[in-house]
């Protein structure tokens, strides 16, 4: 089995990392490991849209696999889900992507950019119809996330933002690791652990590393049993 694991950074991932053992350099953000007969490619992108895409491209122009994981932590929308609760994030889009037009929002459907027939898209934005067919992932939430280039954290746009997306949680990375991963046809899963609540800003009130320790507990709880 031949398994890609995409992060943001690496203390996201860093206590199942170090689990793995030591690792093959392939480049400063591709790590390989191999666990029995198992290959983990461990690909650090940095954090955004535009670094996630560049860097899971160019893997996957070089590279086949037989499914990948984008692992991380997200903010809560959805205020019943619970801090430190792992996610499957299985729609999301790209919130900012449009245009203001005084008060109005206009999204790329509504401009006449893009189209429900503009695959992978459709009317929701990403749907992710080709999960990974795995158990340990069977069990979790499924929810709907946007994908932004600045996390909300001040009480007007949070409101606009309620006003204009369905999104349960918000990450800096998802969409675009969906999109790669369905252009590629790979099948793939976002799974993310919940440090906070979309709120203002009050890191007070997050739970940054009891939701890192949840989400490589989970990881190293499906993945270190081969």
């Amino acid at each position: 089995m031949k398994i890609l694991i995409v992060a943001a950074t690496k203390f996201e991932i860093a206590p199942f990392t170090d689990a793995l053992g030591i690792p093959q350099a392939l480049s400063n953000h591709l790590l390989r490991y191999q666990v029995n007969h198992n290959q983990f490619d461990v690909l650090i992108t940095g954090i955004g849209m535009v670094f996630t895409t560049y860097h899971l491209s160019a893997v996957l122009a070089n590279e086949k696999y037989d499914y990948a994981l984008n692992v991380g932590v997200a903010g809560a929308i959805d205020k019943t889900i619970e801090l430190c609760e792992i996610v499957n994030v299985v729609q999301d889009y790209f919130y900012e992507l449009g245009a203001e037009d005084a008060e109005k929002w206009l999204d790329v459907n509504d401009l006449g950019l893009l189209s429900s027939n503009d695959l992978p898209y459709t009317a929701n934005g990403l749907d992710n119809s080709n999960l990974p067919k795995l158990s340990a992932i069977e069990h979790l939430k499924q929810v709907k996330g946007q994908t932004v280039n600045k996390v909300h954290g001040n009480l007007e746009s949070i409101s606009t933002m309620q006003s204009r997306s369905k999104a349960q949680v918000e990450s800096m990375e998802g969409a675009a690791f969906l999109y790669c991963c369905m252009q590629h046809q790979l099948a793939c899963a976002q799974i993310r652990a919940i440090s906070n609540y979309v709120e203002v800003r009050n890191k007070d009130n997050w739970k940054m590393q009891s939701a890192i320790q949840q989400l490589n507990d989970f990881l190293k709880r499906n993945y270190l049993k081969f």
